[in-house]
């Protein structure tokens, strides 16, 4: 099924355009968006006195610009919607835009670079046109992907009996359960594989907890390569250590504090390539008391 939903949300408060999966259409139609299917590439190319053409030298995406147009469907152009709409474009506050796309969703963060409303004859409708700017020009997944690299992995049976003690009977394995039977198991290799299916390097939130007691100088390493993360630092049961690799935000804090000066100076922030890509995690003493979770959510060029 064709369709095209634009949800605006900034402030608290929300603004839906278009009509939704279930083909029912919100008060305001979309007349005019661009912008969701790409962004402008810079190319850094220099000359060459001896050779023909350039040689390129680093290519970069640019911030993203969307361009909105929308009308109400029906010809009440009444206060209260005007001031609906002018309370909503406030440029004091950041936003996010939702795209649902036939079938596919996702959402970027946006700054309001200016609005107005347009005349329109066709009926008297209240319309308007919004210019967003999308410093990260990536849509992002909406919801973001999680994993605990020390899960449990249950191993229960049902139905489920225990014996106190060894029993005389003489099917002795029929509808009991033995002394020392796995019920699941923790997983100590420390590695776990992690798929982006986004179409560029996403970055990652990690947090170790020391859940099991003390932890000496926590670690995380992008596994076939030299990368990996290290923190220099003691966690006592119950410490939260967050590391985040956006190169926009990049983080490292214990307990809520900033922390970043315990980064060992090798150290270099990676992120997930798209495809498969494989992750472990150690520390210098007590990685078995590490739980290891991971947050991303894969980016992607348009929508």
């Amino acid at each position: 099924m064709n369709y095209l939903e634009l949800t605006l949300s900034c402030n608290g408060r929300t603004l839906r355009i278009g009509a939704g999966a279930d083909g029912r259409r919100h008060e305001l139609g979309i007349t005019k968006v661009e912008g969701l299917e790409s962004s402008e590439l810079e190319i850094t190319a220099v000359d060459n006195a001896l050779v023909d053409g350039a040689h390129v030298e680093g290519k970069r995406i640019l911030k993203r610009p969307i361009h909105i147009e929308a009308s109400f469907r029906d010809g009440e152009n009444d206060r209260i919607r005007r001031q609906r709409v002018i309370q909503f474009f406030n440029p004091k506050y950041a936003g996010v835009l939702t795209v649902s796309n036939c079938g596919v969703t996702r959402k970027i963060g946006y700054e309001l670079e200016g609005w107005s409303f347009v005349k329109t004859t066709v009926h008297g409708r209240l319309a308007f046109a919004a210019d967003l700017i999308c410093p990260s020009p990536y849509f992002q997944h909406t919801d973001d992907f999680g994993r605990n690299l020390a899960e449990t992995t249950r191993q229960l049976a049902f139905p489920w009996r225990v014996l106190v003690k060894k029993a005389a009977v003489s099917e002795p394995y029929k509808g009991l359960a033995l002394r020392g039977q796995i019920t699941g198991y923790r997983r100590l290799s420390g590695q776990v594989a992690l798929a982006n299916d986004g179409d560029a390097p996403t970055p990652l939130r990690i947090q170790f907890v020391a859940a099991r007691g003390i932890v000496k100088n926590p670690k995380i390493t992008l596994a076939g390569t030299s990368k990996y993360i290290r923190v220099v630092t003691d966690l006592a049961q119950g410490d939260v250590l967050l590391v985040d690799t956006d190169e926009r935000h990049q983080v490292i804090e214990l307990n809520g504090e900033n922390a970043y000066h315990r980064i060992d100076r090798m150290s270099e922030p990676f992120k997930l390539e798209p495809g498969g890509n494989a992750l472990e995690y150690d520390a210098d003493e007590g990685y078995m008391n590490l739980d290891v979770r991971l947050y991303y959510a894969p980016l992607y060029l348009g929508v």
